[in-house]
């Protein structure tokens, strides 16, 4: 999604609204190079536009020459007695000037042009997201709603609406006799007609995916009600009852861990929460890893709550996206300790957290007696059969050897089939073939999810796909090879997780894509370490050689050798390809409450995919691939390296080079036609972008 898409949404938005109904009056006020209602010149009797920069008023001149719009360089040049049904005024952003009016959104514009509006008519104030919080812009609000005005709509608008900047924008509707509030965000192309036609149509209980009618007392903007509905799908299952923090605390003193505990808090069972947002919350001081100076010691009253489940649920999904949204700071992401009482948490009762508490001692325990195991190996290779003897026991439990097997049944399509090949085949040369088409598919997959997200999630994607796109002193895409999608995968995927660990990047996100999708790339960001394994199989294909004359005791030797390696790639990866899907999303049907999608979820080794009917809060383009987490209302476009191929639209093939001006497409499956040429507009377009 580039800029220019917001910038013509919307237009698209403004023109949609303005142009309903009979005969209709607009003007336009802009300060800025740019027109939203120019293509109503032609429909209009006759538009009018104030215009205070003269170079850009000479061209509106030239361009609408012959045609009945006006154009005036003075609101005062309009004259007393004119009216109009519609008014948009897009003043400058962030100006002072001596008029004691101005409060930096252009409020003194807005206030000159309300003498000019009709009974019954709307002024679209279009400005930057600060006029909600700013306290200069509430009070131009408050006198406005004092002079019988009222916000009938507000409109967040992702970065990019205005030329040469990134702020995020806002349009607020104002107009007399309002009784309800519309609220939306405007974030791509698709959204902008139907939010137009919802506004138009009047309050209703249903609400769409990108928009809902609020009482005009609720001060909430749409995306705090995204937000809302974040933390209501991150929230843990089950009976609980909210309660902050200062709530289950014995006092409401809290210390730096550094320094000595008061006796008040004696019989206080200890909670220690680093000022760092994104460090981890424990129940031991000896446990965190950050300095004692910069962790907050609360004592909790073991009557009310068990430290240990506060600090699991404090580090899950949940307590980490709590925990940054209560922080602050542009660099380091810190939280005081105003900010953690306040935090709202689901407390079951206590013999509920007493067991979640022992269940995730458990797991730490089991991990500890392996990681004791290894420690054991490395210094004694002599206890290699105790050791042994007691891996055998855990995975006798486990099962771990028949889930890495049958790894196929949860692997993403075509991952799965690749697989499946793999485990099925008897021939060891045509099996060790098939594990290294499979290491390398999952190089190309990982790097489109990065690359997708980022695309999604960033305003400036373009700018950074382009460089990685064409790493200096390597193959760049035209050429992709294994090592390629290994490098695009590690890049991509490390660049989703910064953009949930730093709190701009984050926040910009929201504003683009919505709080679902950047917690979704959260969730994934780590599947970054699996580059790091599938370059263990890289350098071994190398150095061993990838088919050829090779016997089959020696495509045995190296099919025992990389065992490890899937099992490293299981451990990294399992848990997140077991809810993280590619899907083909079908035919959709509007709903009260957003969206549902009939998809394909293209996940196993048959190519029979399983349908489900799912909520999406955003229009999603019909066959085009897309990941989604399981549960989530978002999908994430994926970048055109993929396609569904003949027969029957299930083979997937990939793209490889470009090849005499077109693609080269290849299939790890076993397709009729394994490789071919073919255009494809979309990736070429994606290729030439910037």
């Amino acid at each position: 999604m580039g800029s220019d898409d917001i910038a013509d949404a919307l237009a698209i938005l403004i023109s949609s609204i303005c142009s309903s109904g009979g005969p209709i009056k607009v003007l336009e006020y802009t300060a800025i190079p740019s027109l939203l209602t120019v293509s109503l010149s032609e429909s209009l009797g006759a538009p009018a536009y104030i215009v205070p920069d003269t170079q850009f008023a000479e061209a509106l001149g030239i361009l609408f020459e012959g045609k009945p719009a006006s154009v005036f360089q003075m609101v005062e040049d309009l004259g007393t007695g004119s009216e109009f049904d519609y008014i948009i005024c897009q003043p400058p952003i962030g100006r002072r000037s001596s008029n004691t009016n101005a409060d930096g959104f252009g409020g003194e514009s807005v206030r000159e042009l309300i003498p000019f509006l009709a009974e019954g008519g709307t002024l679209y104030w279009v400005t930057g997201l600060g006029v909600t919080f700013d306290s200069r812009a509430k009070n131009t609000l408050a006198e406005l709603e004092k002079a019988g005005l009222n916000v009938a709509a507000m409109i967040n608008i992702a970065p990019g609406a205005f030329a040469g900047s990134m702020i995020e924008g806002a349009v607020i509707a104002l107009r007399r006799g309002v009784q309800k509030k519309f609220v939306g965000a405007l974030r791509d192309l698709e959204t902008a007609l139907p939010m137009a036609a919802a506004f138009l149509d009047g309050p209703t209980k249903k609400s769409g995916p990108s928009w809902l009618w609020l009482d005009l007392s609720d001060d909430r903007t749409f995306t705090d009600i995204e937000q809302a509905r974040l933390l209501q799908n991150l929230t843990p299952k089950g009976r609980h009852e909210l309660k902050d923090l200062k709530s289950l605390l014995i006092s409401g003193r809290v210390e730096r861990a550094d320094k000595p505990e008061r006796e008040e808090n004696q019989g206080a069972a200890f909670l220690f929460i680093p000022e760092y947002a994104g460090s981890r919350v424990t129940a031991d001081l000896d446990e965190q890893s950050v300095k004692p100076s910069a962790v907050y010691r609360f004592p909790v009253d073991p009557a009310k709550a068990n430290p240990r489940f506060l600090a699991q649920l404090l580090n899950s999904p949940y307590g980490k996206h709590i925990r940054a949204s209560a922080a602050h700071g542009a660099t380091i992401q810190r939280t005081s300790a105003t900010a953690l009482f306040s935090l709202e948490l689901p407390i079951p009762d206590l013999a509920t957290q007493d067991q979640i508490a022992r269940i995730d001692c458990d797991i730490r325990l089991l991990q500890a007696a392996f990681s004791d195991m290894q420690d054991h190996i490395d210094q004694d290779w002599g206890a290699l059969s105790d050791v042994a003897g007691k891996i055998d026991e855990s995975k006798g439990v486990l099962d771990i050897d028949r889930r890495v097997a049958e790894w196929w049944r949860e692997l993403p399509y075509p991952l799965a089939t690749i697989y499946r090949r793999y485990q099925v085949s008897t021939d060891p040369k045509y099996r060790l073939d098939a594990l290294l088409n499979f290491f390398e598919m999952a190089a190309l997959y990982l790097a489109t999810i990065g690359t997708s997200h980022v695309r999604a999630l960033r305003a400036d994607w373009q700018e950074m796909i382009v460089k990685w796109f064409h790493p200096v002193g390597a193959a760049g895409i035209e050429r992709a090879d294994f090592g390629f999608w290994i490098g695009l995968a590690g890049v991509s995927l490390k660049g989703m997780s910064r953009i949930s660990s730093d709190k701009e990047l984050r926040k910009k996100a929201i504003e683009i894509a919505g709080p679902e999708l950047v917690q979704v790339a959260s969730t994934i960001g780590p599947l970054g370490k699996a580059t790091e394994v599938l370059d263990v199989a890289r350098r071994y294909r190398n150095s061993r050689g990838h088919g050829g004359l090779m016997k089959d005791v020696d495509a045995v030797r190296a099919d025992n050798e990389l065992q490890q390696v899937i099992r490293d790639l299981y451990e990294i990866t399992a848990s997140s390809f077991r809810r993280f899907l590619l899907v083909k999303p079908g035919k959709a049907e509007v709903t009260d409450s957003g969206m549902t999608f009939e998809i394909d979820k293209l996940f196993g080794s048959d190519p029979t995919f399983e349908k489900e009917y799912v909520e999406l809060d955003r229009p999603s383009k019909t066959n085009a691939l897309a990941f989604w987490m399981i549960g989530a209302r978002t999908v994430c476009r994926a970048l055109p390296f993929f396609r569904l191929g003949a027969p029957q639209e299930t083979v997937f093939y990939v793209s490889n080079r470009v090849q005499n001006g077109e693609f080269r497409w290849i299939s790890y499956q076993e397709a009729r036609e394994q490789d071919f040429t073919a255009p494809d507009d979309e990736l070429q377009a994606l290729l030439s972008s910037g």
